[in-house]
């Protein structure tokens, strides 16, 4: 049986409020589902300026698995 998991909305909401930031502050948002060695995860970017942030953000329990930005020159 499948477990239950977040939305994709929901993810984008995790990254958003754990950077910080609106969804009206950021461009390029999306959130992509993946299974990482059989994890379920999303992977959701956003650009803020020349700033671009990513997340991994476990499907099930809404936990940010891993997060990074880079500054683009």
């Amino acid at each position: 049986a499948e477990s239950k998991k977040i939305s994709a909305a929901e993810a984008k909401s995790i990254a958003l409020a754990h950077a910080g930031l609106t969804e009206a502050q950021v461009k390029g948002l999306r959130a992509e589902y993946d299974r990482d060695d059989g994890r379920p995860e999303y992977d959701v970017e956003f650009r803020v300026g020349n700033t671009e942030y990513e997340y991994e953000i476990h499907a099930e329990s809404g936990k940010i698995l891993s997060w990074g930005k880079e500054i683009d020159d």
